[in-house]
């Protein structure tokens, strides 16, 4: 259902200066945006490059407006004589058009109340009522940001004929409406929660609200993640589905596995908070024999309301193959359908079953020193250029304590940089040449071996090197650093430390076609990962948590307290208070995912899993994250088990 907020007051659009006092503190199209604070509206929106953008991690669906045949079928056999109206009831011809139209989540629900699921009546402001007020939120947007672009949807009054037609279609759905954005994009994992829901509106309420919805298109969240997929804001295709308002007794998540087995993820009221993030609910496991397994804190919540939620389950999985709903349960109603959609996928290469074993061997010093600079500095360039001196060093400063040296030339800043690195090579593994020469290649297959196979054996060779001159090693990265710099000026990379993960070849062409904007690459990084993970673990400490993304990630650990929290240089494990919808974008650079609260069907998990990054949650390891120490993270997210050690 995504996150929902209470409109609370909702005043007139034409209040604009003081329409955010009128909705709630957690109005996701306002993200906190006072009117004219332009420090605080977010990324600038950049028009669609029309390239395929990069997504690093886990697969990502690209049929999302292909109608299925059912939908063909049903588009030829229902003729609506109310198909030129504007507003759709889920029951007419019109919501059984594919979800490029009406999205995915009223497209769904109209395809399950034609079948018999129960499933509320509601009805559709299709999506291409929401193109005008985009597309003034895209104009605005190139001069005042994403906030500009929310403030500029806000004060766009919905056509009179629509309004019109809209409040005589709700009128019949009661008093109290609950108003939920639907886009086809939804189809997609990583899209889930990245949109506004309000409940508890009004009629009177009713173009607030819808104008709530389309703006949140340009949240910070929504657009970050457009970025990351390539998608311009405006195209969302951004629909709004009305519904009355139900007051439930029980809500939650329901997941069906190939056997049968139906596991609820269950909350007493409204499910928002365990979607949201804020709640971890309570599991409830139905077998395919109908056996309930109820946790203590459901003791009153009858059986037999979660044997109907595991029925529901079975049903949409036998109409749509859906095998991930969220539902809800009303005295007078009973259990209802309130959203169904594949679950996020599992990479296309399972995860072992065991991560790599914690060895005795990896508990010694230098494991820790490599780790660190592995977590830092891997990458090609890094491998190549630092990795090899700076393993002599116990305490070689991190990328980010090393200010970026400009340069006139950059370069001959790069030459440089490569002399520095022959020479402090050299002079960390011998003084005269045959032998440092031959210490030099064994110390580089002996990195390799860490590396690729995990072979404990390097670490001996490795611990026999000593850097002596630390300044030349500081100058060394921030030389690099600065032709980093120079190359994200220039627009070709994004990040100033990007650079670690070219390789020399790439970097020499950048020098010469400064405006090519490179391809960042993870392979390496991610090649150094089993071995930080492997010391972590073998040398940290140890908290438990509940699983939630499976597969293993190892790296520096950064704490984000706010959705908001500027993003680190490097790719790490990401550390969350809860698993915030608002947090999504950040998964595009990270390694793993912690967080200290919330559950495993929180949405924020679902995108952490479409994009294949590893995650734990309800990890009781909130106090090593207090922001007077580095720390290193090692994440199972299969096991729920998390390493923990001081960098």
């Amino acid at each position: 259902m995504g996150p929902r907020s209470g409109l609370g007051a909702v005043r007139h659009a034409g209040d604009l200066a003081h329409l955010v006092a009128g909705l709630s503190a957690g109005h996701r199209a306002w993200d906190g945006l006072r009117a004219g604070d332009a420090a605080r509206q977010g990324p600038r929106v950049r028009r669609s490059s029309r390239r395929d953008a990069h997504r690093s991690r886990g697969p990502h669906r690209a049929d999302l407006h292909v109608p299925r045949q059912r939908d063909h079928r049903l588009r030829v056999e229902h003729v609506d004589p109310s198909r030129h109206r504007r507003v759709a009831a889920l029951d007419s011809a019109a919501c059984a058009l594919s979800p490029d139209a009406v999205g995915a989540k009223a497209a769904r629900l109209a395809q399950a109340r034609r079948l018999g699921l129960p499933a509320l009546q509601g009805v559709v402001v299709p999506a291409a009522e929401a193109e005008r007020a985009l597309a003034l939120g895209a104009e605005a947007a190139l001069t005042r940001g994403p906030g500009g672009a929310r403030l500029a949807i806000m004060g766009t009054a919905l056509d009179p004929a629509l309004l019109a037609e809209l409040q005589a279609a709700a009128e019949p759905l009661g008093a109290s409406l609950v108003v939920r954005s639907s886009s086809a994009l939804e189809l997609d994992a990583a899209w889930a929660g990245a949109f506004t829901s309000y409940v508890g509106v009004a009629p009177a309420e009713l173009e607030t609200a819808i104008r709530g919805c389309w703006a949140s298109a340009f949240s910070r969240d929504a657009v970050e993640r457009c970025e990351e997929l390539g998608i311009a804001p405006e195209r969302q295709r951004l629909a709004v589905l009305i519904q009355p308002e139900a007051s439930f007794g029980v809500s939650g998540v329901a997941v069906i596995a190939a056997n049968d087995t139906v596991t609820i993820t269950a909350t007493r009221g409204s499910p928002a908070n365990v979607l949201s993030g804020w709640e971890s609910g309570h599991r409830v496991a139905v077998t395919a024999d109908g056996a309930v397994q109820t946790p203590a804190e459901m003791t009153g919540v009858e059986p037999s309301i979660f044997q109907d939620v595991a029925r529901l389950s079975r049903n949409v999985r036998a109409a749509f193959e859906d095998d991930l709903i969220e539902w809800g349960w009303a005295p007078e109603r009973g259990v209802l359908l309130l959203q169904s959609r594949p679950s996020a996928p599992l990479p296309d290469q399972e995860p072992p079953s065991d991560p790599p074993a914690p060895v005795h061997g990896f508990a010694v010093p230098i494991a820790v020193r490599i780790a660190h600079l592995a977590a830092q500095y891997g990458g090609p360039l890094g491998d190549a250029l630092v990795l090899p001196w700076a393993v002599g060093s116990a305490d070689f400063p991190a990328p980010s304590a090393v200010a970026p040296l400009a340069s006139a030339d950059p370069a001959g800043a790069f030459a440089e940089a490569r002399a520095i690195a022959a020479t402090l090579s050299a002079a960390t593994w011998g003084h005269d040449g045959h032998r440092s020469a031959e210490s030099m290649r064994q110390a580089s297959e002996a990195l390799a071996a860490l590396r690729d196979g995990l072979q404990e054996g390097a670490l001996a060779t490795l611990d026999a090197g000593r850097l002596l001159n630390v300044a030349q090693g500081v100058r060394l990265v921030a030389l690099l650093r600065g032709v980093g710099r120079h190359l994200m000026e220039a627009g070709a990379l994004a990040k100033v430390d990007d650079i670690w993960r070219l390789g020399i070849a790439d970097l020499e062409r950048a020098l010469q076609q400064p405006h090519r904007t490179l391809r960042r690459t993870a392979v390496a990084r991610e090649g150094w990962e089993p071995f930080v993970y492997v010391s972590v673990a073998a040398n940290g400490s140890a908290y438990t948590g509940t699983p939630a993304s499976p597969g293993i990630g190892a790296g520096s650990a950064w704490f984000a307290g706010r959705p908001d929290s500027i993003r680190p240089a490097q790719r790490g494990v990401l550390v969350v208070p809860h698993p915030l919808p608002g947090y999504a974008p950040l998964l595009w650079n990270a390694a793993a995912l912690i967080s200290i609260g919330g559950g495993p069907s929180a949405h924020l998990i679902e995108v952490a899993r479409s994009l294949a990054v590893p995650a734990v949650v309800g990890c009781a390891a909130g106090e090593a994250f207090d922001g007077t120490r580095a720390l290193l993270a090692a994440v199972d997210g299969s096991a729920g088990r998390v390493t923990l050690l001081q960098a």
